[in-house]
């Protein structure tokens, strides 16, 4: 029988006992490792800040608080697919979609998102946030240029 792999999204709150908000269970840790290296996680129109990470027994846990400053994209594209938009970080406005990236895998997904600085269309841009929008099944990128 193959391995599962258990993610939880878990409150960072004690006096609430770090209550489990979402449960995941995966055939490839990959996924795991991408949603890791996002500061942001939305779900259900609820915009979730990462706090922490951390490995207990058989779950990768992922502790969040909920993050009422930030917003989500109303009318930005739905996708079926492992998708990472690249968008163009504006600290009060909307941040301009700039590039899509079409994935076949998580591990590509991975590899984007592992960085601290990318070079798109011969421009250096420096990483400034991640964020998985499960809403849109996508996830997204935020950068400014270096």
């Amino acid at each position: 029988m193959k391995k599962k792999y258990k993610l939880e999204y878990r409150l960072n709150d004690e006096h609430l006992n770090y209550h489990a908000l979402f449960h995941y269970e995966f055939s490839e840790p990959s996924e795991i490792f991408c949603r890791r290296l996002c500061d942001y996680f939305i779900k259900d129109k609820k915009v979730y800040h990462k706090t922490s990470t951390s490995l207990e027994d058989e779950y990768y846990v992922i502790y969040v608080e909920k993050d009422t400053e930030e917003y989500i994209f109303e009318d930005a594209k739905m996708y079926k697919h492992v998708t990472l938009e690249v968008r163009d970080y504006k600290e009060y406005s909307s941040s301009p979609l700039l590039f899509t990236y079409d994935l076949y895998s998580h591990e590509e997904a991975l590899s984007l998102l592992g960085n601290d600085y990318l070079w798109i269309n011969n421009e250096e841009y420096k990483k400034i946030s991640a964020e998985i929008d499960e809403d849109r099944s996508t996830y997204v990128l935020y950068i400014s240029e270096s």
